[in-house]
C-alpha cells in the first residue's frame, strides 16, 4: 500500500529532544547520590525515547487502523519535558507521543500558575476503512468518476464482459490532522478569561452508495469512494468569575465547516433498460451520469452562560442557559446532472437557507437535608426550532428520468414533494436521594421524568418515567458490593406511519387520489401501518447491575460485575420487538511480591434481537397475514480475557507482558411464513467471527540511573468471516457491482529498540 506520510513535525520535535538532551547530559543529571533521589521525589521528571521498530505482516493491512498501516522500518520518538519555576511559579511542558507515526500527537504549554498559560497541540489520526477494495471507475479519489474506454455495460453484471478483468485496487481511508490554540489569563476582580481555537482537516475517501434509478424495480448501483475533504474551525471564548459564594462562566463557541467538494458524479456503467424510465439515452451508458451532493458547508454559533452559588454549607444551586443557531446555503445542485433530459419547472430557490435554533436550560440544586440523607433535584429544557422554509420541488429520481410537467397528472404528482423541517422540544425533571442507613450501607432512589414534542414524526409527543434504586453495602474490610436497578416506561402519542409521507404532499387533488379505496390495496402510509420505528415506539426497560469487590489477601484484589438490560417494545406488532444484552466481568490484580505484579481480566457479553415484518407485494394488506410475515434473530456474543505481569527486580532489569484473546460471532435467523416459503424459503445466513490473539512483551536495562535500554515485541493475530464481504465478489449481485472486498484477515509482527533518557 503506497501512502504520503506528514513528516514535516518530525524533525523539529526530535531536534528540540536532542537539544534537551545536550542541556542536561553535562550536569549533575548523571551523578548517582541521595541528592537525586530526593530531587525525583519532588521535582517532575523528563523523558526523551528515541529508536526504530520494524514491522512485518501478512494478509492485509487492518491492524494498522487508526495507528500506521505501513509495514517496513519506522521511526520511535516520544518525549516528556516538564520544566517549573523555582520561584515564581512558572511552567514548562511538552509532551509528544508517536511522532514517528501517522497517529503522531504533540502538546506543548508554559505560563504562571495563577496568572496566563498558552497552549500549542498538533495531532492526528489515520482511519482505514479498506486495502481490499475495487472499482471499475478509474480515477477513484476524483470528483468526476469516469469508465474506461471500451467499457461493455449491461441491464445487469452479469452482461459487463469486462467488469471482471476492469477491477482496480484503491485504498479507501481518511487522516484527520488537528490544529489548536489555546490562551488562559486570570485578571482582577476575581476575573479569568480564556480563548481557544481549534482547526480540524480530514483529507482521504470514505463509502457512499451511488444509485441511478427511480422506482422499486429499475434502480442500479455501485459503492464508490466519496472524496473528502473537510476544514472544520472552531472557537471559543470565555469569561469566569470566581469567589468563595458565586462562580458565573460567559461565553461563545462558533463551529464553521467547509467542504472542499461540492458533489460527487459518476459515469453511469448500466445500460438504457426497457420499458422503463430509462428508456432514454441520455440515462444509461455512456451519456448518463448520477450525482450525489456531499456533506455542505454550514456553521454553528452558540451564546451560552453558566453559574453556581453556595447557598449554604449544605446546599448548591447551579444552572446554565445557551442559544444557538445552525445555518445552511449552500447552493443546489441542479435536478439532474444528465442535460438530456427535460426540465421544465426551476429550483423553487438557489439553495436550502437552513436554520435551526437551539436553545437550553437547566437548573440544579444539591443539599445535605440530614446527616444522613442527601438531594440532587434537576430541571432540563432543550429546544430544537427549525426555521427552514418550506417549498416545493419538482425531483428527478435517480437522474434517470424526465421532470414531469408544469401541470402533472394525478399520477405523477407523486414526484412534487415538499420539505419537512422537524423540530423538537424535550423537557426532564430529575429526584434522586442519597441516604446513609448505617456506616456500611448507602441506598440510593431515583425519579426521572421525560416529555419530548416532535413534528413531522409518526408520533407528536412522548413521555417517559424511569425510576432507579440501588444499594452499596461494605461487609468487612475485605469485601463489598452492591445492586442496582433501573426500570423505565416510555409511551407515545398515536402512532401514524403515514403523517410524515403525507405532510410532504402539499396538492389536495393528489392526496385525494390516494386515499385508501378498500383495505387490501391502498393505504395513506409508506410503511406497515403496524411497524413502527423502534425509537418512535411505546417500550419498557429493565436495567439490572450487580458487582462484588473482594481483598481476600492484602496483596490481591478481585471485581466482579454483571449487567443486564432488557428492551420491550410491547406495541409494536411489527418491526423490533424486544432487545436483550448481558454482560460479565472479571479482574483481578496480584502484587505478589514488591517486585512482581501481576493481573488478569475476562468479560462475556451476548446481545439478542427480535424484530417481525411483513412481505407485501403489490397487496398492502398482506401484512394482516401471518403467511406473509417474516423474522429475525440476531444474536452477538464477544468473550474477551487477558493477562500481564511486571517484574522489577533489584538491579538495573525490568520486563513484563500481557496477552490478550478475543472472540466474537455474529448469528442472524430467518424464519418466514407459509405463503413466503412456498415462493422463497428462508435459508441460513452464514455467521459472521472474529478472533484476535495479541501478545506484547517488554523488557528494559538502565545502563545507568537516567539511561535505558528498551526492547517491545508485539505479535498480532485476527482472523474474520464475514459473508456481506467474502461471499460478493463483482458481479455476484445482478443490480450492485460489488467491490471484491475480503474480510479482514492478517497476522503482524513489531520488534523495537530505543533509548530513553530521563532527566530534570
Amino acid at each position: 500500500m503506497t501512502r504520503k506520510i506528514d513528516t514535516r513535525f518530525t524533525p523539529n520535535v526530535l531536534a528540540v529532544s536532542i537539544a534537551f538532551i545536550g542541556f542536561n547530559c553535562c550536569g549533575d543529571a548523571w551523578a548517582d547520590d541521595d541528592a537525586d533521589d530526593v530531587r525525583r521525589m519532588l521535582r517532575p521528571e523528563s523523558e526523551v525515547e528515541l529508536g526504530v521498530r520494524h514491522v512485518t505482516a501478512t494478509g492485509n493491512d487492518k491492524f494498522g487502523d487508526f495507528i500506521d498501516a505501513d509495514t517496513g522500518n519506522q521511526v520511535i520518538a516520544n518525549v516528556r519535558v516538564v520544566q517549573r519555576g523555582e520561584n515564581d511559579a512558572s511552567y514548562f511542558t511538552i509532551d509528544g507521543r508517536n511522532l514517528g507515526l501517522d497517529s503522531r500527537s504533540l502538546k506543548i504549554e508554559g505560563g504562571q500558575q495563577g496568572n496566563f498559560g498558552v497552549r500549542l497541540e498538533y495531532d492526528q489520526l489515520p482511519k482505514l476503512f479498506s486495502d481490499s477494495y475495487q472499482t471499475p471507475f478509474v480515477n477513484p479519489g476524483d470528483t468526476r468518476l469516469v469508465l474506461p474506454a471500451g467499457w461493455v455495460a449491461s441491464n445487469a453484471t452479469t452482461g459487463m464482459t469486462a467488469l471482471a478483468t476492469g477491477m482496480r485496487s484503491y485504498d479507501v481511508e481518511t487522516l484527520r490532522k488537528s490544529l489548536a490554540l489555546g490562551l488562559t489569563k486570570s485578571l482582577s476582580g476575581n476575573w479569568d478569561i480564556a480563548v481557544n481555537f481549534k482547526r480540524d482537516t480530514k483529507e482521504g475517501d470514505r463509502f457512499i452508495g451511488a444509485v441511478i434509478g427511480n422506482s422499486g424495480g429499475n434502480p442500479r448501483a455501485v459503492i464508490l469512494p466519496e472524496p473528502v475533504d473537510y476544514t472544520t474551525d472552531q472557537f471559543e471564548a470565555t469569561a469566569r468569575y470566581t469567589t468563595a459564594k458565586l462562580q458565573l462562566q460567559f461565553g461563545y463557541y462558533g463551529s464553521f465547516f467547509k467542504n472542499a467538494n461540492t458533489a460527487l458524479s459518476w459515469q453511469n456503467p448500466y445500460a438504457n433498460i426497457a420499458g422503463t424510465a430509462w428508456g432514454n439515452p441520455a440515462v444509461g451508458y455512456p451519456l448518463g451520469f448520477g450525482q450525489i451532493g456531499l456533506p455542505p458547508d454550514n456553521q454553528f454559533h452558540q451564546f451560552n452562560a453558566s453559574g453556581g452559588y453556595n447557598y449554604s454549607k449544605d446546599t448548591r444551586i447551579s444552572g446554565s442557559f445557551s442559544f444557538g443557531r445552525m445555518t445552511q446555503d449552500e447552493s443546489f445542485l441542479p435536478y439532474s446532472i444528465n442535460s438530456g433530459l427535460l426540465v421544465t419547472t426551476a429550483m423553487p430557490r438557489s439553495s436550502l437557507d437552513g436554520k435551526i435554533n437551539t436553545t437550553h436550560a437547566d437548573f440544579k440544586i444539591t443539599s445535605r437535608l440530614t446527616p444522613k440523607l442527601h438531594f440532587t433535584g434537576s430541571y432540563r429544557y432543550d429546544d430544537r426550532d427549525n426555521k427552514t422554509p418550506q417549498s416545493e420541488y419538482w425531483y428527478i429520481g435517480g437522474d434517470s428520468q424526465n421532470q414531469v410537467s408544469t401541470v402533472p397528472a394525478i399520477a405523477d404528482r407523486a414526484r412534487v414533494r415538499t420539505n419537512l423541517p422537524g423540530s423538537s422540544t424535550k423537557q426532564q425533571i430529575k429526584a434522586d436521594f442519597d441516604y446513609r442507613l448505617t456506616m456500611h450501607t448507602k441506598l440510593k432512589f431515583g425519579y426521572e421524568y421525560d416529555w419530548v414534542k416532535k413534528t413531522f414524526e409518526a408520533i407528536s409527543s412522548e413521555r417517559e418515567h424511569t425510576f432507579n434504586a440501588s444499594v452499596d453495602h461494605r461487609f468487612n474490610d475485605m469485601a463489598a458490593g452492591g445492586l442496582a436497578y433501573v426500570w423505565s416506561d416510555r409511551t407515545t402519542s398515536a402512532y401514524n406511519a403515514g403523517a410524515p409521507f403525507l405532510a410532504s404532499y402539499s396538492d389536495p387533488a393528489y392526496i385525494a387520489s390516494i386515499l385508501p379505496i378498500n383495505a387490501a390495496d391502498n393505504g395513506l402510509w409508506d410503511n406497515v401501518p403496524t411497524q413502527k420505528k423502534f425509537f418512535l415506539a411505546p417500550r419498557k426497560r429493565d436495567t439490572l447491575r450487580a458487582f462484588a469487590n473482594l481483598s481476600p489477601i492484602d496483596r490481591l484484589d478481585l471485581q466482579f460485575s454483571i449487567d443486564h438490560k432488557n428492551d420491550d417494545y410491547y406495541k409494536s406488532e411489527l418491526g423490533l420487538r424486544n432487545a436483550t444484552g448481558w454482560a460479565a466481568n472479571f479482574d483481578a490484580s496480584l502484587a505478589a511480591t514488591d517486585a512482581l505484579t501481576a493481573h488478569m481480566f475476562a468479560s462475556w457479553e451476548k446481545y439478542e434481537s427480535n424484530q417481525r415484518s411483513a412481505q407485501l407485494g403489490a397487496v398492502k394488506a398482506n401484512y394482516l397475514n401471518p403467511g406473509w410475515h417474516w423474522t429475525t434473530d440476531i444474536q452477538d456474543n464477544t468473550f474477551t480475557m487477558g493477562a500481564g505481569l511486571r517484574y522489577k527486580p533489584e538491579g538495573p532489569f525490568e520486563f513484563g507482558g500481557d496477552v490478550t484473546h478475543s472472540d466474537s460471532t455474529g448469528r442472524i435467523r430467518v424464519a418466514v411464513g407459509s405463503l413466503i416459503a412456498a415462493t422463497a424459503p428462508a435459508l441460513p445466513m452464514p455467521d459472521i467471527t472474529s478472533k484476535l490473539n495479541r501478545l506484547d512483551l517488554f523488557g528494559r536495562y538502565w545502563v545507568k540511573k537516567d539511561l535505558s535500554i528498551n526492547l517491545k515485541y508485539v505479535y498480532e493475530r485476527y482472523t474474520s468471516n464475514d459473508w456481506a464481504y467474502d461471499d460478493v465478489s463483482a458481479a455476484t449481485l445482478a443490480n450492485v457491482i460489488g467491490t471484491n472486498q475480503a474480510s479482514p484477515d492478517y497476522k503482524m509482527h513489531m520488534l523495537g529498540i530505543s533509548l530513553s533518557y530521563r532527566f530534570f
